[in-house]
């Protein structure tokens, strides 16, 4: 199954951001883990079929009323773990 490694730089952290996250994955279906990052970013590793990371991504992208996000940047995973949910870390 796809898994994507995403980075999202900007506002994003103290801003509910990985609330917002885990609520849209979790409505998704897509499987996972969402984490704060020392250099203030955020990381999401997401794993479901490929059309729904592309809508993952474009909604992340956009991010929640108080989140701003510059940039994100996407890595395609060739192997990973298997993830039975969606869990802020």
């Amino acid at each position: 199954m796809p898994t994507w490694e995403l980075y999202a730089n900007g506002r994003v952290q103290g801003v509910g951001f990985r609330y917002f996250v885990w609520k849209t994955a979790s409505e998704l279906g897509i499987k996972g883990y969402v984490n704060n990052q020392w250099d203030g970013s955020v990381k999401i590793v997401a794993q479901a079929d490929e059309h729904l990371l592309q809508a993952f991504q474009q909604i992340i992208a956009q991010g929640n009323r108080y989140a701003k996000v510059q940039e994100l940047q996407i890595y395609n995973l060739e192997s990973a773990e298997k993830y039975n949910d969606f869990e802020i870390r």
